[in-house]
């Protein structure tokens, strides 16, 4: 067996510079895998610090751009409920019109059928009565007007005096007839 011996010439002094140095060593060692480890764990913090700091910027402006569109439904909802109430306004408007008489239809369907020289001097209107009066040049006029009246579909009843016929010229006559409820009725047939 070998054995080996060790000796230690060295004087205390030098002994303990060498193990300080051996200490210092290790402790410079030690103190590098503590702070390799702070800046593996400070990076580690960093790069979940920005990745929280990028969601909340991602939230935001989705919260933002989800108010945003929020804000754009409402004002839809707003101009829809302002159609929607136009639509109901223009049908009830709709809906009295044509359950009202038209007279104004009435009055552009007698100016078509009046010829000329008949002037018209009053026409009035009981219900669906209309009596009316005037002065033609000649009776050819006023028979003209008879006969175009007699023949529109919307026009019945007529009573028609026999006064009307004795003169040859300026010939006032007076007539009353029947509108029929149909035609005053706002559906375009007048």
């Amino acid at each position: 067996m070998n054995m080996r011996v060790s000796l230690n010439l060295l004087p205390e002094k030098k002994k303990e510079i060498i193990v300080r140095k051996h200490f210092d060593r290790f402790l410079f060692r030690q103190s590098l895998l503590l702070f390799s480890v702070i800046i593996f764990h400070l990076a580690v913090l960093g790069s979940v610090f920005y990745v929280v700091h990028e969601n909340r910027l991602f939230i935001e402006s989705s919260g933002l751009k989800y108010a945003a569109e929020q804000a754009d439904v409402k004002e839809l909802a707003q101009y829809e409920a302002s159609f929607q109430n136009a639509n109901a306004l223009s049908l009830q408007a709709n809906r009295f019109q044509q359950s009202r008489s038209d007279w104004t239809g009435f009055l552009r369907r007698l100016d078509r059928l009046v010829p000329p020289h008949i002037s018209l001097g009053s026409l009035t209107t009981k219900q669906y009565r209309v009596f009316l009066s005037g002065t033609a040049e000649t009776r050819e006029d006023f028979l003209a007007l008879e006969s175009s009246l007699k023949g529109d579909e919307c026009l019945s009843d007529f009573d028609v005096p026999v006064s009307n016929l004795f003169l040859e010229k300026n010939v006032e006559f007076q007539f009353d007839f029947t509108v029929k409820d149909t035609c005053l009725m706002g559906n375009g047939t007048i």
